[in-house]
């Protein structure tokens, strides 16, 4: 469905292209008159003898090269050139003003994460922190996928902008408030403590942001 909305709408533009065209064909022909004559004719003109230029002699050729082009030729090839380039764009965007959400340019990209935090797959980024061995980024993920589950349920209303402590006051099961206060105090203290942990600690720690996960689904 989405493929032929794309299809009809690059066949619209290159319809409106072909009209514009048309309308200006006399144009150009007065163009390409114009830059014929004379005065534009620069086979005939003789090159300075001295102080030559070599930029200029560039210019002069590139010029006299283009007045002897079809100008009608070179504008078709610059609109279809041009229905080209937007129909690629509709195609990977799908609009000329739409764009998808985009992918996360770096893994520390954490504002865009909390923007987009209900579309975000965070498995994927905690098993890339895991294999670079980088345990407080994952931590961090892993921080994020409680507050993600917790505004899955409904037990928190997510926003960038609210405090760990303000999600903490939202949550009415007192289990699950002292279980997700806990592990905001280690997300804390290896995050923003910098305190140091190896590989057998994340594991540990890893279980418990695992398992509140699964108390919030059961």
């Amino acid at each position: 469905m989405r493929k032929n909305k794309i299809f009809w709408t690059i066949i619209l533009l290159f319809t409106q292209f072909l009209l514009f065209a048309q309308d200006k064909k006399e144009e150009f022909e007065a163009f390409k008159h114009k830059y014929s004559s004379k005065a534009f004719d620069y086979n005939n003109v003789q090159p300075p003898k001295e102080k030559s230029n070599f930029l200029s002699n560039i210019l002069n050729y590139i010029l006299s090269f283009l007045a002897k082009l079809p100008w009608v030729f070179i504008f078709y090839t610059i609109v279809i050139l041009f229905i080209l380039f937007v129909g690629y764009r509709i195609y990977k965007n799908g609009g000329l003003l739409k764009q998808n959400a985009r992918k996360i340019s770096e893994e520390t990209d954490f504002n865009y994460i909390e923007q987009n935090l209900n579309n975000i797959n965070l498995n994927e980024l905690i098993s890339k922190a895991e294999n670079n061995n980088n345990y407080p980024l994952a931590i961090r993920y892993l921080h994020y996928q409680n507050l993600q589950n917790l505004d899955k349920y409904g037990i928190i209303e997510w926003n960038p902008k609210k405090t760990n402590q303000q999600f903490i006051n939202q949550i009415k099961n007192e289990k699950n408030k002292l279980d997700f206060q806990e592990n905001t105090r280690i997300f804390n203290q290896i995050w923003f403590g910098e305190f140091v942990i190896n590989a057998d600690d994340y594991q540990n720690l890893k279980v418990m942001f695992n398992q509140f996960n699964q108390t919030i689904i059961a």
